[in-house]
């Protein structure tokens, strides 16, 4: 991926990187307690998040509408390091992991240089009862105090 114009913010341990020609935000946290970086490709609407040490990542369909802007995340990226916001972010989205990803360069080639080599799974934005997911075994990301994302394993296939 070409670098493009880039923006870092780094706030919270959690660093934000706009790629503004390609449409790509890139949020890395490295902490003793769990790392972990997400991709949302804006352009191609896919979001992969690899997660460590569980050394797993996720490829998920990116719902443009409920995502923060592209144009607005370093702005809302600083607001919210300059609040130190606490507790949960305002909005959350849970992921149900179903499949394993069959074809990764198919999803471009920063999500394949980020997941090569780790257990990459297909995630599947829910709505649904929680009884069709085991909230105990969510793995839960704060971005930036802006999303939570939950990715979450399926009730429904044993």
């Amino acid at each position: 991926m070409q670098a493009g114009q880039q923006e870092i913010i780094g706030g919270d341990f959690q660093i934000l990187t706009i790629n503004k020609e390609w449409h790509v935000a890139t949020i890395e946290k490295k902490s003793t307690h769990g790392s972990w970086k997400t991709i949302w490709h804006y352009d191609t609407g896919f979001i992969a998040t690899r997660v460590l040490p569980e050394k797993v990542c996720f490829v998920s369909i990116m719902k443009i509408k409920e995502m923060p802007s592209f144009d607005a995340l370093p702005a809302l990226a600083e607001e919210s390091r300059q609040m130190k916001r606490q507790g949960r972010p305002a909005k959350e989205i849970t992921f149900i992991i179903r499949t394993p990803v069959r074809d990764l360069m198919s999803y471009g080639p920063d999500i394949f240089v980020m997941c090569n080599g780790l257990k990459t799974y297909v995630a599947y934005e829910v709505h649904e009862p929680q009884d069709t997911y085991s909230q105990g075994s969510c793995i839960r990301l704060d971005v930036l105090h802006l999303l939570g994302l939950n990715y979450c394993r399926d009730n429904t296939t044993a």
